[in-house]
């Protein structure tokens, strides 16, 4: 077929299965007209109607309804009819409507009518001017039997202006099917392409949701969560814990209650909320999706304790700068320092008091050293060299160096490794955060087989890694858990208090979290939810 739009559309899969469609409704029309036209025979025979051949009008009307069931029985195997059977198909009826007309005689112009339908679809289908040559088809066929009439009768008139009329309509009717095929096509087209443009819209919004670092709910007017990011469940402590579908309160009864207080009296302030079992503050905002609270909503749930994380990261900014400096000379003094108390130390008939205070001077060097070494490390937090890399290995060498270090029993320090996952990192910010972790787990744990526990297992959703160091010391005391991040808190006597402060700062340096957990059972549970290292 030599029409361009059904190429397309055949070529692009599409054709099949509009076609058989219309096909199959024309065909139901098909037999309706067949059962008519043999109604009409009938009623004929009866001497109802003058019909000039019954003959041949009934054998017509035979010859029509067997096409239709035979039709009928091709589309129900769904077979594909090509383009070239479509033209046959327009011809069948086109010619064998136009023979009836011609042998109904006295009643020829009135069934005529039963054409328009069928020129109309498939003029829709064709969308082509092919479809002008269906129309002519009828056309010639009743011209041609006008002018058989005339040369017949030897002069006699014969209608042949009511023929050109009908002729005329089928002309009309598949022009106008055209038209409406092409309107169609078009609004399907655009169609198309706006849905395009809303999925590619929607995939871009998702990827900013997802990398936003407040948590981000979509609610319905149904108080169910439609959408939401990774770190909205990350601020309210319930990481793979919920999913889309389910009721806001799944996520948080008291965000629930907000929720539910906004849609009733539509307040506009930044409400605070306090996240059970963790010492997060978050502030809550809520806008409505359109013009009306009824319709949902989106919720902001942004951390207080970013913002005042951010401002004090830019005193310490500046505060590094100076320490940084200052640590450098201190470390000068504090080797020699060092030197004169191992010389002292090997000076004979020692007393004891001098003993104790070389011991003194020992320990506070260590101590001074130790929190050198800590604010050094802080000021090349930025200086990161992340890299993909298997959990498994690298904590069974950390762990087998720092049970030699630390003089930890070796059954006493636990590794599990769930699925082998890989992650992204530095690794010797990695090395030193769980270093950190590991020595506060022992010193404040009962120090017996299977104290210390770390786990590494895949996150709750794809691109995440967790891993988990546990003790069974007595936990966390509740009043301290508000400053156990903040820097120089400590309750151990001789610690620096930049431990954990420098792990999460390490940490977050490469896009990682570091939490405490809470838990029921007794001792601590320390969270770190990274980045996956398998490729994506």
């Amino acid at each position: 077929m030599s029409s361009v739009v059904l190429r397309e559309a055949t070529e692009a899969g599409e054709f099949h299965d509009r076609a058989q469609r219309i096909l199959a409704l024309l065909n139901l029309y098909r037999l309706g007209c067949a059962g008519l036209f043999l109604i009409i025979a009938a009623a004929a025979d009866l001497g109802l109607f003058p019909i000039a051949s019954f003959l041949a009008f009934s054998g017509l009307a035979i010859t029509y309804l067997i096409a239709g069931i035979t039709i009928y029985l091709r589309l129900k195997s769904r077979d594909e009819i090509s383009p070239r059977g479509l033209a046959g198909l327009i011809a069948l009826d086109a010619v064998l409507i136009a023979l009836l007309m011609q042998a109904a005689g006295g009643i020829a112009h009135p069934l005529g009518i039963v054409l328009y339908p069928t020129l109309a679809g498939y003029g829709w289908l064709v969308r082509d001017r092919l479809a002008l040559l269906f129309a002519a088809v009828p056309s010639v066929v009743l011209l041609s039997g006008d002018l058989v009439l005339i040369l017949q009768a030897r002069g006699e008139s014969a209608p042949i202006f009511q023929t050109g009329l009908i002729g005329l309509g089928f002309f009309a009717t598949s022009v106008l099917g055209v038209l409406l095929g092409r309107y169609t096509q078009a609004s399907e087209q655009l169609a198309a392409k706006r849905g395009s443009d809303i999925a590619s819209l929607e995939q871009v919004n998702q990827l900013i949701i997802q990398d936003m670092q407040d948590g981000v709910l979509v609610v319905d007017g149904q108080s169910t969560v439609r959408s939401h990011n990774a770190q909205s469940e990350r601020l309210l402590g319930i990481f793979g814990k919920a999913h889309d579908g389910v009721p806001l309160g799944r996520f948080s009864p008291t965000l629930a209650s907000y929720w539910a207080d906004w849609r009733q009296y539509g307040w506009k302030e930044e409400r605070p909320l306090a996240v059970q079992g963790t010492q997060r503050l978050l502030r809550v905002r809520i806008m409505p999706i359109g013009q009306a609270r009824e319709a949902g909503g989106i919720v902001f749930l942004e951390d207080l304790g970013r913002a005042q994380a951010q401002a004090q990261q830019l005193k310490l900014a500046a505060l590094g700068r100076l320490t940084a400096n200052i640590a450098h000379e201190v470390r000068n003094p504090l080797s020699a320092i060092n030197h004169a108390a191992e010389l002292l130390e090997e000076g004979e008939e020692l007393a004891e008091t001098e003993k104790r205070l070389i011991g003194i001077i020992h320990t506070n060097a260590t101590r001074i050293n130790r929190i050198v070494s800590d604010v050094l490390e802080l000021n090349r937090r930025d200086r990161l060299q992340a890299e993909s890399f298997d959990l498994e290995p690298f904590l069974s060498a950390l762990t087998e160096e720092i049970t030699q270090v630390e003089a930890i029993p070796a059954g006493d320090l636990v590794t599990t490794v769930l699925g082998n996952p890989r992650i992204r990192f530095d690794r010797g910010h990695l090395n030193q955060i769980l270093w950190n972790l590991l020595r506060n787990a022992w010193q404040h744990s009962l120090q017996r087989e299977g104290s210390v526990r770390i786990a590494a297992r895949p996150g709750y959703s794809a691109g995440h890694v967790i891993l988990e160091v546990q003790d069974d010391g007595a936990g966390v005391p509740q009043a301290n858990r508000g400053q156990l991040f903040e820097p120089f808190f400590t309750t151990r006597p001789g610690g620096t208090g930049l431990g954990l402060y420098v792990a999460r700062q390490l940490a977050e340096a490469n896009g990682a979290s570091l939490e405490l957990v809470e838990r029921s059972s007794p001792g601590a549970l320390f969270r770190i939810l990274a980045e996956s290292g398998e490729a994506k």
